[in-house]
């Protein structure tokens, strides 16, 4: 799964992550992501892939 592949890749916060949802770009793709509220431009890491591999997890670096 593409998703999987994407663990442990740092990124960028393309949107700003509010009440937990947010989006990142890797590549030419932007994701849906869930995690800490962030700020847009904030650096994360991607810690995991949901099941439908539509939305990844991510953390601060």
């Amino acid at each position: 799964r593409r998703g999987a592949q994407m663990v442990g890749r740092p990124a960028t916060l393309a949107e700003p992550i509010k009440n937990g949802r947010g989006r990142i770009r890797l590549g030419d793709t932007l994701w849906r992501v869930s995690g800490p509220d962030l700020p847009v431009g904030a650096q994360v890491r991607v810690t995991g892939a949901a099941d439908t591999d539509l939305e990844l997890t991510v953390e601060a670096i």
